[in-house]
């Protein structure tokens, strides 16, 4: 008669194995879950890029600040993970917080327009975070965007 079941040893190395693919896998997910938290705070500001998008088509300047731009002052222009949106010289700039994790804390994600190179009144284009300008365009406003790329979009990276 054959014996059946798992040894001591077996049932052992499989945990050991289980456990090398969970140390392997967790950060990943930290990263997706952070990555995700980013994409709120795309989210609350699609609406302030669509005002000053029209207040540019419209005037052909860009908007100082909140109240030029006729959005809620930055205390409130809030969400689950943003603590607040600037908006200078035409760059939203919007601030994680509140239950974002840790590494995303205070830090920061800019959204600056980009114009096309001597046609004012052509689209304008809108960078997010590390991205550049096209050749043809540039961009207005100042980039203060400080989370580390890894955990940016594809989109917003250099």
């Amino acid at each position: 008669m054959k014996p059946e079941g798992f040894t001591l040893i077996e049932l052992m190395v499989v945990v050991a194995i289980i456990g090398v693919l969970a140390s392997i896998a967790l950060p990943s997910y930290q990263q997706y879950i952070q990555r995700s938290e980013v994409t709120e705070a795309m989210s609350i500001s699609s609406p302030i890029r669509d005002t000053v998008a029209s207040q540019y088509a419209e005037r052909l300047t860009f908007p100082a600040d909140n109240a030029a731009a006729g959005v809620p002052e930055p205390r409130f222009l809030i969400g689950n993970r943003v603590t607040g949106v600037v908006l200078e010289q035409g760059a939203v700039h919007v601030t994680m917080g509140n239950k974002a994790s840790a590494p995303l804390q205070g830090k920061t994600l800019t959204y600056r327009p980009a114009v096309v190179t001597g046609s004012p009144t052509s689209p304008i284009a809108w960078l997010c975070g590390y991205d550049e300008p096209v050749p043809g365009m540039e961009a207005v406003g100042e980039n203060r965007t400080d989370i580390d790329a890894l955990l940016l979009p594809g989109a917003c990276r250099k």
